[in-house]
């Protein structure tokens, strides 16, 4: 059998697919992923949706190319309005930004809370879907950093508790804290605790942007500008402070 070519990016967000029943798979584009789920007997069938039909269609050929016609069903839809809750045991979204999975969670949340996991790959906003996950009842199993193209993305692999009553304990050591709170939101706890190379790598490139940024700032010399320096130098010891950590120095 020959098996549909992922992008690491993509290899990545498989890996975390649990040995399931449904896969469904939120903005499938060319329905890779779900495509490589069934290849490998991860999981038994798939629900593959896009809100485009362009995408969905191009989706449906390769679905068929495949011969996996019978087993991945195609379905145009914004977000998770196409699924009933507990039809899908896991689901995935990639690519797409973190507002928009934020968005996702909390309209379809009767359908997120009856899955068993939910792996997100937001393109941005990573820090609003984790207060949303947290916030909502739901704990991180994983977070995982990927370098593709010379762009780093993060990968969110989470599961429901009992509700919001059960506090992730990801967060529990920092949760009194509203400013590391804030951090952990942005950069991932378990990324913060694990400080792996990419996660140096990331942290770095940031700085390197908001320096350049503040030069630019620093050249106006109006009462606006000055406080947007204020913020943006206030914001670049933040994550030099985080770069210590990593170091292992937190003077």
């Amino acid at each position: 059998m020959q098996l549909i070519p992922l992008s690491k990016r993509l290899h990545t967000i498989v890996e975390y697919i649990p040995k399931t029943g449904v896969l469904a798979d939120i903005g499938t584009d060319h329905a890779f992923i779900p495509i490589h789920a069934v290849q490998l007997n991860r999981v038994q069938r798939a629900i593959a949706t896009d809100l485009r039909s362009g995408p969905l269609q191009k989706a449906r050929e390769n679905v068929a190319k495949f011969g996996l016609s019978g087993v991945i069903d195609l379905r145009l839809g914004n977000g998770l309005a196409p699924l009933a809750p507990g039809e899908a045991d896991v689901i995935v979204s990639a690519g797409i930004g973190g507002h928009v999975h934020t968005e996702m969670l909390t309209s379809g949340l009767a359908v997120v809370q009856r899955a068993a996991r939910v792996i997100f790959q937001p393109m941005n906003a990573g820090h609003r879907l984790r207060q949303a996950l947290d916030q909502l009842g739901f704990r991180l199993v994983d977070e995982r950093l990927v370098l593709e193209d010379d762009r780093v993305y993060e990968i969110i692999v989470a599961e429901p508790t009992s509700g919001q009553s059960t506090p992730d304990p990801a967060y529990s050591a920092i949760r009194h804290d509203p400013h590391r709170l804030a951090q952990a939101y942005t950069y991932g706890p378990l990324l913060m605790q694990a400080q792996s190379p990419l996660y140096q790598l990331r942290l770095t490139r940031e700085i390197e942007k908001l320096q350049a940024v503040l030069g630019n700032v620093a050249q106006s010399h109006n009462e606006a500008a000055g406080e947007r320096a204020a913020r943006l130098r206030a914001e670049i010891e933040d994550m030099q402070m985080l770069l210590r950590e990593g170091n292992g120095d937190y003077a």
